[in-house]
């Protein structure tokens, strides 16, 4: 170091760190560490230049933003001054490197409580300290993974819910439906099996204007006055309506350990399904099972025909179709001018040296056939209506009247919530007066939160009350009334992808074109 002339001051630039590595004992706020530098600078003829600050980043990573500019701006650094060696970091190596590249620079560090002095030090324990420093940091860590396992083994970790769900403003451990969320779910799902692929949905989502999920936060977050930081996505993509729309959790399956860290601050590893933590029936459910079983038959069966949602050509009988001989699919045929056709993909790509036949058969032919046997099976079916017993089925997993019920009792909770606040804020004003100011304008503040909550439960409900459904028919006329839409779609002669989706299993072609037909309910 480049020592001033007698009396004049040294210019040193301090470094403060919090993080949650720290607990109680060795705990010392951001303003408490820059006060001790200033006082020991005060006392010691020094000036302080600067002070670097690091708030809530672990001392285990040395990636840290002013950490970082510190190092950079070393050209211009004679003095470096930290309350103790734990703010520098808490790993071994890499705080012992530090101290040494220092050495090296002819750069001074001073920890100030503890009595550390690079230029002037015989301490030959500071190994010691670094260990002891990492030694705590790691069994923080693995504290904190203890907790967080029991509570993922019982299912009672409290993390954020995914888009459709929320949590209970008082008791955390339960979750509630999101209204306004479930009904852009259920709007996914029905495009989805209207036979739109997951890329299609998000552009007919995005054209027809419905919020992302980060623009239904930002609108929240804006409604209760508070400012949103997060980027905001105004489109839909292929991964939102995947992420959201799979997600056995609107099912109300919970799933804990999906993803494990072995090393502090290192990367997240996934972690295979039978070793995570299944809860089923854990809350209420967006979707049915019979609704959720169907989002994920249908995308399966799309995966394995390479299905890419509606294009130029809807082939209504692709994926499902398949040659008698080399089991492979038949591919479909869009040539103008000609009826539209299916053939073996191995002819079709290979050639009759590794495929006998091309199987061809007309898309007309198979609507017919499917017609046919359907009208065929209608026999079988109505002897399965007429022997069906009414208490095999079950009501919705979350009707209509139990959305309206529970935003009543939310609305019920929250008003005698803010009771409450205004009881709490007359009684502290009473007992210290001097303070009223403060503690109305801390008041203000969560009364204004809880009468916005209030409006916007009470919008929900004026929108729940005004759009209910029409009550569910009784369980015979609900059969009777399955009984017409099967035979309105005979009569009609004309099939959807959503029909043959829903009914057809596989359909088998042998070599002169005739089908055998394998329906999902096994007519």
């Amino acid at each position: 170091m480049n020592t001033a002339a007698a009396g004049s001051p040294i210019m040193i630039d301090g470094y403060v760190r919090l993080s949650r590595d720290d607990n109680k004992r060795n705990y010392s706020s951001i303003e408490n560490q820059k006060k001790i530098i200033r006082q020991f600078a005060e006392e010691n003829n020094m000036v302080v230049r600067r002070i670097y600050e690091d708030d809530g980043i672990s001392g285990y990573s040395f990636d840290r933003p002013e950490f970082q500019r510190m190092m950079a701006d070393l050209d211009t650094i004679q003095v470096i001054a930290a309350k103790d060696l734990s703010r520098i970091g808490r790993h071994n190596a890499k705080v012992l490197l530090f101290l040494e590249k220092m050495e090296e620079m002819g750069k001074r560090v001073i920890l100030i409580d503890d009595h550390y002095d690079s230029f002037c030090s015989d301490d030959d324990i500071i190994g010691i300290k670094t260990w002891d420093n990492e030694r705590h940091v790691k069994n923080t860590s693995r504290k904190v993974k203890r907790i967080k396992r029991m509570e993922q083994e019982n299912g009672t970790l409290i993390s954020r819910p995914p888009f459709g769900y929320m949590r209970h403003p008082v008791n955390k451990q339960l979750i509630l439906i999101d209204e306004e969320a479930a009904a852009i779910l259920h709007l996914e799902k029905d495009l989805y099996l209207e036979g739109n692929g997951i890329r299609k949905t998000a552009e007919i989502l995005t054209a027809q204007n419905i919020p992302t999920p980060s623009m239904l936060e930002k609108e929240r977050y804006e409604a209760l006055g508070l400012v949103y930081n997060k980027q905001v996505a105004c489109r839909w993509s292929f991964g939102m309506v995947r992420d959201t729309l799979f997600n056995d959790y609107n099912n109300g399956v919970l799933r804990t350990h999906k993803r494990e860290r072995i090393t502090i601050n290192g990367k997240d590893k996934k972690i295979p399904e039978e070793q995570q933590f299944i809860f089923p029936d854990h809350h209420p459910k967006i979707f049915d099972d019979e609704t959720m079983k169907r989002l994920y038959d249908t995308k399966e069966s799309r995966h394995h025909s390479s299905y890419r949602g509606q294009r130029v050509h809807v082939n209504l009988f692709s994926g499902c179709l398949y040659c008698q001989n080399c089991k492979a699919r038949l591919t479909a045929i869009n040539r103008p001018g000609r009826q539209k056709y299916y053939v073996c993909g191995t002819y079709n790509k290979k050639g009759k040296q590794f495929c006998s036949a091309a199987h061809m058969v007309k898309e007309s032919t198979l609507t017919d056939s499917l017609i046919q046997y359907l009208a065929i099976s209608l026999d079988d079916m109505k002897s399965v209506l007429e022997s069906f017993n009414p208490a095999d089925w079950t009501a919705p997993a979350f009707s209509h009247q139990d959305s309206l019920q529970k935003l009543k009792q939310d609305m019920e909770r929250e008003k005698e919530e803010l009771k409450i606040l205004v009881k709490q804020k007359i009684k502290e004003i009473a007992s210290d007066p001097a303070m009223s100011e403060i503690i109305s304008e801390t008041y203000d503040g969560l009364q204004k939160e809880k009468a916005e909550r209030i409006r916007k439960i009470g919008q929900a409900i004026e929108n729940l009350t005004a759009h209910a459904p029409a009550p569910l028919p009784d369980t015979d006329s609900g059969l009777k009334t399955g009984w017409n839409l099967m035979n309105e779609l005979i009569a009609s002669k004309a099939l959807t992808r959503m029909d043959i989706e829903i009914l057809v299993q596989k359909i088998i072609v042998d070599q002169d074109g005739n089908v055998d037909i394998y329906l999902k309910y096994g007519c």
